[in-house]
């Protein structure tokens, strides 16, 4: 077998990639420059798209747009001999293209839409082939087959399910919720939440994002009584579910947990502009609510909250929506 980095000289040597990884499968000379973060963009290219964002390729070492070595150890030899595979030369090349998406820390939309061209059950043969030999990698074939295969991955994706390990939930979410039927994949993903403990709750429950639906909402408000650490997860959740003004309000009447929710959603579902400070998921979505109120109404029933609630937690997000109310008109 060729060595995974040059794809020239014959495999001399395996190094470690980390626990759980498959090994590195490289010539001697690939070897000295993947320990002294030194490769050529090509061999960078051709060993991410294998092993995925391992530390040995970590973005403090390389540019993950040109496979450029940030802080070689050693000189890098010949490095336009072995270029970066450019996007427009390889996008018709269907296993290329796959590479280039794992290559990628954010897979693009310009990528996605190229590798949507494609049949997708050949994109999905390729994919279950990088990950029938590199494991580690399955998290972005994971997300490939959510984006752009879709249904025709359902058997895969519950197969996949059926073998994860305990804490994959967050993973699979996007390629459950895009491959699997509404019914079932809500189901599959709710059940998960519901059987672990508060602290896999509160950590997984953006899991529930891609769903995009109100009957996530309906499914905060029967789990309400076991939400103890409110954190902002909540909020962008509610937020990215359809969140309504009559919904907050009702929240709000409800009392805690549910009432630090809806104004944590109401903060997301009201800021405009560029959202510099928060998540890259709500600065795509930017979520409103849906039943547009009068800025008036929603200002004069959160000062009534307070009355009940003055904490300076909720001080500080009644005058951040309020503000963000006052900047929208």
């Amino acid at each position: 077998m060729k060595c995974e980095s040059c794809n020239i000289r014959e495999i001399e040597i395996e190094e470690p990639a980390g626990e759980g990884q498959n090994p590195f499968r490289l010539c001697l000379a690939c070897h000295n420059r993947l320990l002294n973060s030194a490769l050529r963009p090509l061999e960078f290219f051709n060993l991410t798209a294998i092993h995925g964002h391992t530390y040995l390729l970590h973005d403090d070492f390389y540019d993950y747009d040109n496979g450029k070595a940030t802080q070689p150890l050693i000189e890098v030899v010949d490095a336009e001999k072995f270029p970066f595979p450019d996007y427009e030369q390889i996008k018709n090349d269907l296993n290329r293209l796959v590479d280039f998406s794992f290559v990628q820390y954010f897979t693009t939309d310009l990528v996605i839409s190229q590798l949507r061209r494609f049949n997708g059950l050949e994109v999905l043969k390729i994919l279950k082939e990088k990950t029938q030999y590199n494991r580690a990698i399955n998290y972005k074939a994971y997300e490939i087959v959510g984006k752009v295969v879709g249904r025709d991955a359902e058997e895969w994706i519950r197969e996949e399910w059926a073998n994860r390990n305990e804490d994959d939930l967050l993973i699979f979410a996007e390629a459950i919720t895009k491959c699997l039927h509404f019914d079932e994949a809500f189901k599959l993903i709710t059940k998960e939440l519901e059987n672990k403990d508060e602290k896999f709750l509160s950590e997984n429950i953006s899991a529930l994002l891609y769903f995009q639906s109100k009957h996530t909402l309906d499914w905060i408000e029967q789990v309400s009584d076991g939400i103890k650490n409110i954190s902002s997860n909540w909020g962008q959740l509610g937020a990215s579910s359809q969140f309504s003004w009559e919904r907050a309000n009702k929240w709000l009447s409800n009392g805690r947990p549910l009432s630090l929710i809806a104004l944590d959603s109401l903060i997301y579902c009201t800021t405009s502009g560029k959202r510099l400070n928060q998540s890259l998921w709500l600065r795509q979505l930017n979520p409103t609510l849906i039943d547009h109120p009068e800025p008036e109404t929603v200002a004069n029933r959160l000062r009534e909250y307070l009355l009940a609630d003055s904490v300076p937690r909720t001080k500080n997000a009644v005058e951040t929506i309020i503000n963000n109310l006052s900047e929208a008109t």
